[in-house]
């Protein structure tokens, strides 16, 4: 029986893309470049602030490494305000949190978005004392897919890395756990959907929050 549960946060937990869609826009007219979409930003996530902010800016200037530094600079100072904006989960997503803490399970958060902000706004949409440990990218950590962090994860509550399930809604997530000799729960909610998550080969997918208390 699985016992640790980690979940992604941006398309797993809640849609924070209107959150992150207005900081990368406000960077973008900062610097003169043309504001991005809705479905720009969403297959633009996924892989950690930097390559957000390469894969938002025009072909052309997205391989000046000191152009993206400047970006990326003012795209946090302005994410520093517009993370509020993501205050809650998907429909379905805390109940499911709090009925699975319920039943035993060990819940933990992983994002490849900075640390400070995952805390946050764990904090900000999930009821207290639900989430153990949340954790975004560190210095000096390797972002998912790598199973670095998520082991460590599994080691410091103290699970078997088989007794573990990853949950997101990514290929990122789904090879993460693969890499990590987890179980992978695809959620086609996300950001990529059903078709992704069948090609990279979750083990099980689950199209709404409160399927999680069927198969789990």
């Amino acid at each position: 029986m699985k016992k640790l549960l980690i979940f992604d946060l941006d398309g797993t937990l809640a849609d924070t893309i209107y959150s992150i869609r207005h900081a990368v826009n406000l960077a973008m007219e900062h610097f003169g470049y043309p504001e991005r979409s809705y479905e720009e930003v969403r297959l633009a996530i996924g892989d950690g602030a930097r390559l957000l902010i390469k894969r938002s800016l025009p072909t052309e200037v997205s391989e000046d490494e000191e152009l993206v530094s400047a970006v990326l600079a003012y795209f946090e100072k302005m994410y520093d305000v517009t993370y509020l904006e993501a205050d809650k989960c998907y429909d379905g997503m805390s109940q499911t949190l709090a009925r699975l803490r319920e039943r035993g399970y060990e819940i933990a958060v992983l994002s490849n978005k900075q640390d400070t902000y995952v805390r946050l706004i764990v904090e900000r949409i999930v009821e207290k004392g639900v989430v153990s440990l949340a954790m975004g990218q560190r210095e000096g950590y390797p972002r998912k897919p790598d199973p670095t962090v998520p082991k460590s994860i599994a080691d410091t509550l103290g699970y078997p890395y088989e007794s573990t399930v990853f949950i997101g809604d990514s290929e990122v997530d789904v090879l993460t756990a693969k890499n990590a000799g987890m179980m992978s729960v695809g959620c086609s909610w996300g950001y990529r959907g059903r078709a992704v998550l069948e090609e990279y080969g979750a083990d099980v997918i689950v199209d709404h929050p409160t399927q999680l208390l069927e198969c789990l």
